[in-house]
């Protein structure tokens, strides 16, 4: 390292490389400092954004409770997930409202509507658990629509997932459906078998149903095919 004899060497060669460097060094500096504040910048806006969509998600929730209740606030419930979707349709919360939207086209009947607001969930690119809620939700409303492939085909696609138990007892529903009781009632008890293994299994007597009706209808069948 060069020694400098005099502190008015020092002071020379300090003005001597700040001629040199200052200039790049004070550009660096800018630049860094710009990129540290605009990326603060830019998590202080996502989280506004978030705590926005929070705000009129839980609005969505308490009008929907009425809506449910006693029918009252039906469109201002749809009005506030007409907001989240148009604005923050990035988030879970625009994708929750959706599914909103698509309960109650399937309550009037409406399932195309409840289809398009189904698909329009899956194309925001869902987290795992909303994509398997959402496609079952979709299987069911095609099924509703008499469309059995279709839904079958989702339902065959939830089978090893979160949504296993659900998926298993709509593919009975649609194999009973379309005659085949046998391959049915192998859902239903598939269905059965795999609630009863989970930590939290689900309170589903009617599934229980399900498997005793189908289980004495074909008893009933071999003993009529028997008897000829």
């Amino acid at each position: 390292m060069e020694t400098y004899r005099t502190e008015e060497e020092q002071v020379e060669a300090i003005k001597h490389w700040w001629r040199e460097n200052g200039k790049s060094t004070a550009l660096g500096v800018a630049i860094a400092l710009s990129l540290v504040f605009g990326w603060r910048g830019w998590n202080n806006y996502q989280a506004d954004r978030a705590a926005e969509a929070s705000v009129l998600y839980e609005n969505l929730l308490q009008a929907d409770a009425a809506v449910q209740s006693n029918g009252s606030k039906r469109e201002t419930a749809e009005h506030l997930a007409n907001t989240l979707k148009d604005g923050f349709s990035g988030h879970s919360y625009a994708q929750y409202a959706a599914l909103i939207q698509a309960k109650y086209a399937v309550n009037d009947g409406d399932y195309d509507a409840a289809e398009a607001e189904l698909n329009w969930v899956l194309a925001q690119g869902p987290d795992a658990a909303i994509k398997a809620q959402t496609q079952l939700r979709l299987a069911r409303v095609q099924f509703a629509k008499g469309e059995l492939d279709a839904a079958l085909a989702i339902a065959e696609g939830l089978k090893d997932g979160s949504a296993a138990v659900q998926a298993l007892e709509l593919q009975g529903d649609v194999m009973r459906a379309q005659g085949d009781k046998a391959a049915a009632l192998e859902a239903y008890r598939q269905a059965d078998a795999i609630n009863r293994q989970q930590e939290n299994p689900l309170n589903n007597p009617l599934l229980k149903m399900k498997i005793n009706s189908l289980a004495a209808e074909q008893g009933a069948d071999k003993n009529t095919t028997a008897q000829n």
